[in-house]
């Protein structure tokens, strides 16, 4: 599906992007508007000695001031949890911000922070000891300066035009960031389905706000709130199971019918890995397929005629006629649903998940569809015992064996 071609385009700009900033010496952060890390480059992790999990996307803003205070990162501290809080304050006000601080191990850092368009924001982090050093060289031998001046002010301004040259692709290089980020949000919100992503506590972090039911707690934007919820207990009871298969890492589809406006809706799971492999969310593509479903219906009842063997069946009519006319057999809805599906597909081994997938087959139980098995070889003349035309494949399903014509 088109949508799925989007997921994939987001990945790629994703790589080219994060193996760009890997390569500048500055580090870089990138965190949402509910202080969850979005990005990080390797010197962010190698300039403060982050474990691993405070460097995957979802770690949390406060988790990482915890442990950059607990390792006497901001110097001694004495109210830990008071100053994890003013951080947080601060970051969550999203405003331009320069300084510069001399870190615990005595190397100076300059932080450069900016909002983001479209929530959050980027931080910069550059080590600036060379410069720092000789600042203070200059102040305390004022009195070698003579000799030295000259030598000592050309370096400094070589490394400033190098700093200043590093800002600037820096800046260049968000605004590549955002003008790709927006581009991928503007295909997401003009695809007709409903985009998603759920972390692994089943809560939105993003939305297309395409959603195709209304939400069960009259929320205008799902972002922060969890699948029960928006979906409510009816309809997260139906997805609950491909929900929890994706989170574990396995893709699933799911279809239900939306009580709220009676909508069919098809929904595809597909789980958010990070560079290690670990399941970090899930995407969640949303469509309504009511119409298709409308369509399919109106297509069974349509005057084409399938015939095979000695036998026609006239779906309009949902009648099942020999063709020398000796016998008729009424068909059921369900049952010329069901047959139709074979006569589709002859020839093939249909699994019987295959089956209970297919749209228009409306069974509850494994037991039904062998009772609407067993009732259709009965009005085909099909010996149950040893079957010519529908036969049980034990274990996997059932292929429909025969020539089948299709006539208008």
């Amino acid at each position: 599906m088109q949508s799925a071609d989007i997921f994939h385009r987001t990945r790629d700009t994703s790589v080219l992007l994060k193996s760009g900033l890997n390569l500048i010496q500055q580090a870089l952060s990138i965190y949402s508007n509910d202080l969850k890390l979005v990005f990080t480059n390797q010197r962010f992790r190698a300039m403060f000695g982050l474990p691993q999990h405070l460097c995957e996307p979802g770690a949390e803003f406060p988790d990482t001031i915890r442990f950059l205070a607990e390792t006497g990162e901001y110097g001694e501290i004495e109210d830990v949890e008071a100053f994890i809080d003013e951080r947080v304050q601060q970051a969550l006000t999203f405003e331009q911000h320069y300084v510069e601080r001399k870190r615990s191990n005595g190397r100076w850092i300059s932080v450069e922070g900016g909002p983001l368009r479209q929530g959050g924001w980027v931080a910069v982090y550059t080590d600036i000891t060379d410069i720092k050093r000789q600042e203070e060289m200059m102040r305390t031998r004022s009195d070698e300066l003579s000799g030295k001046l000259l030598d000592r002010s050309e370096e400094l301004a070589r490394a400033n035009r190098a700093l200043e040259a590093t800002i600037s692709r820096l800046h260049e290089t968000q605004q590549h960031l955002e003008a790709a980020e927006a581009r991928v949000r503007l295909a997401a919100e003009t695809t007709p389905a409903h985009i998603a992503r759920l972390d692994r506590s089943e809560r939105y972090t993003y939305t297309n706000q395409r959603l195709p039911i209304v939400a069960s707690n009259g929320a205008d934007n799902i972002v922060g709130h969890s699948a029960y919820d928006i979906l409510g207990p009816d309809i997260y009871r139906e997805i609950a199971p491909a929900l929890h298969s994706a989170l574990a890492g396995h893709a699933k589809v799911v279809e239900f019918t939306a009580p709220s406006n009676g909508r069919h809706i098809r929904s595809a799971f597909t789980p958010d890995t990070s560079a290690t492999n670990a399941v970090t969310g899930v995407y969640v593509l949303s469509m309504d397929v009511s119409a298709t479903q409308t369509e399919d219906a109106a297509d069974t009842l349509t005057t084409r005629v399938a015939q095979f063997g000695h036998w026609r069946i006239l779906f309009d009519l949902f009648e099942l006629r020999q063709i020398n006319g000796a016998d008729t057999q009424r068909l059921t809805v369900a049952e010329a649903q069901l047959l139709r599906l074979f006569l589709t597909m002859p020839n093939r081994l249909l699994t019987r998940e295959d089956i209970f997938a297919a749209p228009g087959i409306d069974l509850d139980t494994p037991r039904a569809l062998d009772i609407r098995i067993s009732r259709l070889r009965q009005k085909l003349g099909d010996d149950a015992k040893s079957p010519k035309l529908i036969r049980t494949i034990y274990g996997s399903g059932y292929i429909f064996v025969g020539e089948v014509d299709w006539q208008s």
